[in-house]
């Protein structure tokens, strides 16, 4: 049982700062393109560009899930214990999703 409140207590804390971290990039990029339309200028991306970086290795990385998630599916079948994997994983996407908009935070000032 106290494995469950500690898990509560970090999953409160990790949303909460992950909801912040959310709102202020949306604010920060809304505030962005409201400037650059302000300002009569548009950003173009090389829609080709982005195509043949990520077409390479987009493949092995959609397989990857795939195993990852069916992995975890048949571990959930295997024993109870397992039912805390899919929790400890919503944790620490959230945590790498908490450090991506930190780093993008700071890249951006």
């Amino acid at each position: 049982m106290i494995a469950f409140w500690l898990a509560l207590v970090v999953g409160v804390v990790i949303a909460v700062v992950y909801f912040a971290l959310g709102v202020q990039a949306f604010l920060r990029v809304r505030k962005e393109v409201l400037a650059l339309a302000a300002a009569g200028e548009t950003t173009e991306l090389d829609v080709t560009a982005l195509d043949n970086q990520e077409a390479d290795t987009f493949t092995w990385k959609a397989l990857g899930a795939v195993v990852a998630s069916t992995t975890v599916i048949v571990l959930l079948g295997v024993n109870s214990l397992f039912w805390y994997v899919p929790a400890v994983l919503a944790i620490g996407s959230a945590v790498a999703v908490i450090a991506a908009f930190l780093i993008d935070r700071r890249s951006t000032t």
